[in-house]
C-alpha cells in the first residue's frame, strides 16, 4: 500500500495551494483530480479582483485581460458604476500553474483519479481504471461543491446557484464587467464579462427557484446581441455548473480531515464568486497540515477553522445574511425588487 502524509481531493485553485503548503515542509503529498486535464473543462466566469496577487503568483499567461469597472443593471437601468480593478482569467492556464507549482514543491499528481472511500487511515481511489488504497494521515477535501470528503464528514452544501454560460464574440472590446439583475432570474443574475475579443455571457438562478435557465440565458444572449455588445449568438465554448450559496459549512474540520474552498462553502452567497477564497483557504489548510506533521499533533488542524474565520468569517457571514434576505424577499413587483437588489449587491453594499 502506498503511503502519504497528506491526500488532497481535487486539483482546482483550492487543492494546488493547499498540497503546495503542504509539502514545501518536506511532507509526502498526494494530489488527486477527476478530470484528465487539471481545469479542463472550465465552469467558472473566470474573473478575480485584482487583490489576489496578495495570496498567489498571477502570471501573464493566466490572464487575458484586465478589467476597471462592475457596472450593475437593475430591471435593465445602469444603477452603479462600482470601481473594482480586476483580471479575467484564463482559468485552464490558471489551474494549470498552480497545479504545475504544487508538483515542482514536490507533490504527486494524478489525474482521472477519484477518491471513493475512506477506510479507517486509507483512502481508496479509483485512478485510471484501477483501484488503489492509499494509506495517509490527512485528507483536504478541496473537490467541488457536491464534496466526497465532505460526505464522509458530514458536512455538505445544501443550497446552489446553477449557472449557464456561452462564450461569445464582442462587437468591440471591453473592459468592465457587467452584472443584470431582472426578477426573472431568481435568486440570481446574468453577467457579461469581457475576455479580449469575446465575452463570457451567463445566466445564474437559485437552484429551488425552478426558473427555466437554458430560456433564460437565450433571452439575456438576444438582449446583448440586440444592445449591440455581442456581435452574434454562435458561442466558441458552452460551459455551466454550481456554486454553494448557502454559507460557509458549520464544520470545515472533522478528526482528520479538512474541507477548503467551494467544498467548505467558502464562496460568496451573493455573488456566487470563490477563486481567491479557494486560494486562500487551500493556503490555509496545507499550513495547518504541515503544522500537525511538524507537531504529530492532530489537534492543530483546528487553527485551520480559526484561520480562515478570521479573515474571510465576518465577511462571508453577512453575506449569508443578505443572501437569506435575498431569497426570503424575491419579488416581482419592479420598485420592491429594485430596493432589494439595492440592498444586498456588492455595489451598494
Amino acid at each position: 500500500m502506498q503511503k502519504y502524509d497528506l491526500v488532497v481531493v481535487g486539483a482546482g485553485p483550492a487543492g494546488s495551494c493547499a498540497a503546495a503548503e503542504t509539502a514545501k515542509k518536506g511532507a509526502r503529498v498526494l494530489l488527486i483530480e477527476r478530470k484528465a486535464m487539471v481545469g479542463s473543462p472550465v465552469q467558472c466566469a473566470e474573473y478575480v479582483p485584482r487583490q489576489i496577487k496578495r495570496y498567489v503568483n498571477i502570471y501573464p499567461e493566466m490572464t487575458v485581460q484586465r478589467t476597471e469597472q462592475l457596472h450593475t443593471y437593475i430591471n435593465d437601468e445602469l444603477c452603479s458604476n462600482l470601481s473594482a480593478p480586476g483580471y479575467i482569467l484564463d482559468r485552464v492556464m490558471f489551474d494549470r500553474k498552480l497545479a504545475e507549482e504544487a508538483v515542482n514543491c514536490g507533490v504527486e499528481l494524478w489525474t482521472k483519479a477519484r477518491a471513493i472511500e475512506k477506510i479507517e487511515n486509507s483512502v481508496r481511489v479509483v485512478v485510471k481504471g484501477e483501484t488503489k488504497d492509499i494509506e495517509c494521515r490527512y485528507i483536504i477535501g478541496a473537490d467541488g461543491p457536491r464534496s466526497t470528503v465532505g460526505a464522509w464528514m458530514n458536512s455538505q452544501n445544501e443550497h446552489f446557484m446553477p449557472a449557464v454560460q456561452w462564450t461569445l464574440p464582442l462587437r468591440e472590446s471591453r473592459d468592465n464587467t457587467e452584472i443584470y439583475f431582472d426578477a426573472e432570474y431568481v435568486g440570481g443574475y446574468a453577467w457579461m464579462f469581457p475576455k479580449g475579443r469575446f465575452a463570457n455571457v451567463g445566466v445564474g438562478v437559485c437552484m429551488e427557484s425552478g426558473a427555466k435557465l437554458t430560456e433564460l440565458h437565450q433571452r439575456f444572449i438576444r438582449k446583448m446581441v440586440t444592445a449591440g455588445v455581442i456581435k452574434d449568438e454562435l458561442p466558441i465554448y458552452k460551459t455551466g455548473g454550481i456554486a454553494p450559496v448557502g454559507g460557509p459549512l458549520p464544520n470545515s474540520v472533522y478528526e482528520n480531515m479538512l474541507l477548503a474552498g467551494d467544498a467548505a462553502g467558502q464562496t460568496h452567497p451573493v455573488s456566487a464568486g470563490g477563486i481567491m477564497n479557494a486560494v486562500i483557504c487551500g493556503r490555509l489548510a496545507g499550513q495547518a497540515v504541515a503544522e500537525a506533521l511538524k507537531k504529530d499533533d492532530i489537534a492543530c488542524l483546528s487553527g485551520y477553522e480559526t484561520a480562515w474565520r478570521k479573515i474571510l468569517g465576518r465577511h462571508l457571514d453577512e453575506a449569508t445574511a443578505q443572501r437569506r434576505r435575498l431569497d426570503e424577499k424575491w419579488t416581482m413587483e419592479s420598485p420592491a425588487f429594485a430596493d432589494l437588489i439595492r440592498e444586498t449587491w456588492l455595489a451598494f453594499a
